[in-house]
């Protein structure tokens, strides 16, 4: 039984011993103040529990006792039969312990080496050798190797972290997100004005392309954004009843209906970069996802380019005609946009302010885009 004391009391001093090689606190400092509990046996032998608080107390329901104490037992008969194979010769031992330390990093554990050495009176020497490996949270593990026999002894040991963490994800008050918005274009004419004709409603289709950047005002709790960012835009009308788009000699543009072609399709398409302004309001459901969202604003944007296309049979052929004039278009536009929406289903729509065509060089219309805000 002596070996087994020599053991542990090397065990402890080499923890200790790492660890205040280190310059950081021993063992006993680590563990701090604790209570201990002595359970006495009816044959005399002591258990004694070292605790921190009572749920280590609570905690030690889950161990199996049992399993422990076989294999503290396998040790001991295997400590106890050298013993005695010892001591039938009737020569006294010499024992021998030496430490060795290592130091660790962030990466590696701390680790000590303990070499027990003996010597019987006949010159015979038998070693022993213990891998302590002590990581941040004074983890003892014990590998030993003997002469003919290995054996391995882990004893860990957790310091218990009392200090309660939460996972927060960082705050980023502006992000970019881009989505596409898919919907359609209709005409809002004035009265006792030129003539616009009427729009096929598949054909006059709106697209637009965003990077949004949206920023959240008041803090992470807020549902308050301000949504800006770039829009680029294309817009087709497509003209019923057989009408088409034309400059006339005087340079003013005009809807004239033709009789003597039959035209498959009749089309003006546009395209503008826009610049929106709109705050809005984001709310969360109980489970924290997105909930309902509105929001109302302004837009300003640039019309890039223009043509109008022309599709109809002739003499059997297919022909398309194009043209990219600018048909008086105004260069400049604004108006309004709005959103409103749950969770990731939003519908939008815009109305340009401005004229469609310029002051006195062609009809006085307004244009009218809605529909839906896809990967919102």
């Amino acid at each position: 039984m002596k070996r087994i004391v020599l053991l542990v009391m090397a065990i402890f001093m080499a923890a200790a011993t790492g660890v205040s090689a280190k310059g950081g606190p021993t063992v006993a400092n680590r563990l701090g103040t604790q209570d201990t509990i002595v359970i006495k046996m009816a044959n005399g032998a002591k258990m004694i529990l070292q605790l921190k608080n009572m749920k280590q107390l609570e905690a030690f329901q889950n161990y199996s006792l049992d399993s422990l104490m076989r294999e503290l037992n396998v040790y001991v008969k295997q400590v106890d039969k050298m013993e005695g194979a010892t001591a039938a010769d009737g020569n006294p031992k010499q024992m021998t312990v030496t430490f060795n330390t290592q130091e660790g990093d962030d990466k590696n554990p701390e680790k000590v080496t303990v070499i027990i050495q003996e010597k019987d009176a006949k010159g015979k020497v038998t070693q022993e050798q213990r891998e302590i490996r002590i990581n941040k949270n004074i983890k003892i593990d014990v590998e030993v190797e003997e002469d003919g026999d290995d054996t391995v002894v882990r004893i860990d040991q957790e310091e218990e972290d009392t200090t309660k963490y939460k996972l927060v994800n960082e705050h980023k008050a502006t992000r970019f997100n881009f989505d596409i918005d898919l919907g359609l274009n209709a005409f809002v004419d004035k009265e006792d004005v030129a003539f616009v004709p009427d729009l096929k409603p598949t054909g006059s289709r709106y697209i637009s392309l965003n990077s949004h950047l949206i920023s959240q005002v008041g803090g992470s709790k807020s549902p308050f954004y301000i949504v800006s960012g770039l829009e680029f835009a294309f817009n087709n009308y497509m003209f019923d009843k057989n009408y088409i788009i034309q400059d006339t000699e005087n340079d003013v543009t005009e809807f004239v209906k033709v009789t003597d072609v039959s035209y498959e399709k009749s089309k003006l398409a546009t395209s503008s970069v826009n610049v929106p302004l709109m705050p809005m309001l984001k709310f969360k459901r109980a489970n924290g996802k997105d909930g309902f969202h509105v929001g109302a604003g302004g837009f300003a944007g640039y019309r890039l380019g223009s043509h109008s296309k022309l599709k109809y049979e002739n003499n059997g052929d297919t022909t398309k005609d194009k043209d990219h004039g600018g048909f008086n278009l105004s260069d400049f536009q604004y108006g309004a946009t709005g959103v409103i929406g749950y969770n990731n289903l939003s519908l939008f729509v815009k109305y340009n302010m401005n004229d469609l065509f310029k002051e006195n060089r062609g009809p006085q219309v307004n244009v009218i885009s809605f529909g839906l805000r896809l990967l919102n």
